[in-house]
């Protein structure tokens, strides 16, 4: 069989009957396709002059929703982030809570299975002990980390211990995560060792002494 020849305006014909077929319509047809045919011919549209320029509107548009996208996270998505992470506020330690008080409490707490409120009491235990055995003054205002370097300057042996514990405290108080009984356990055996180690009064926590001669 030949097959059968077309000039170019019967090919031309043909392509276009074949497209009009419906199984290739509806591939491009649709209330969605419609919808967004009328908001690119839309923006197309718009325009605005410059000195005798004129200066398509889309772009400019897409543009402005970048900038406003970019301030939205700049004002209100980073503070909040910032406010979610894990800045540390003063310990708050009652003045006339003991230590062996705090500690109940700990153990208290601990045997519900509360262990980051019973990490945090016996963290104030190690701080309020040090306090009642004049090691230090009374550590308001402070947070848990600058407490954990005062009290290194009268335990320098203890110095990476101490700061672990203030970080075992700031993360169940700020990060959202759940200690173990291990944790607690951490922090009581600090307690016990502080108790029986002589502290050192080569410097202050408060501030450097000043040498006066004899």
């Amino acid at each position: 069989m030949n097959p059968q020849l077309y000039d170019r305006e019967g090919a031309r014909r043909l392509l276009e009957d074949e497209l009009a077929d419906s199984s290739y319509q509806r591939q491009f047809t649709g209330p969605l396709r419609e919808a967004i045919d009328a908001f690119l011919d839309w923006m197309a549209e718009r325009a605005f002059s410059i000195g005798g320029v004129d200066v398509p509107f889309g772009p400019l548009l897409v543009l402005g929703a970048v900038i406003v996208t970019v301030i939205i996270i700049i004002v209100v998505v980073r503070p909040r982030l910032q406010r979610g992470s894990t800045a540390q506020e003063a310990v708050q330690i009652d003045p006339q809570v003991t230590a062996a008080a705090f500690r109940a409490h700990a153990q208290e707490c601990a045997r519900s299975g509360d262990f980051n409120t019973a990490a945090q009491e016996a963290f104030r235990a190690v701080v309020r002990a040090a306090e009642e055995r004049g090691v230090v003054r009374q550590q308001q205002g402070r947070t848990a980390t600058e407490i954990a370097e005062s009290l290194s300057s009268s335990y320098p042996p203890f110095s990476t211990t101490l700061q672990r514990a203030a970080d075992l405290f700031n993360r169940s108080l700020y990060g959202s995560v759940s200690l173990a009984k291990a944790d607690l356990e951490f922090i009581a055996d600090l307690d016990m060792q502080l108790q029986r180690e002589p502290a050192q009064h080569g410097g202050s926590i408060d501030g450097p002494h000043l040498a006066v001669p004899r």
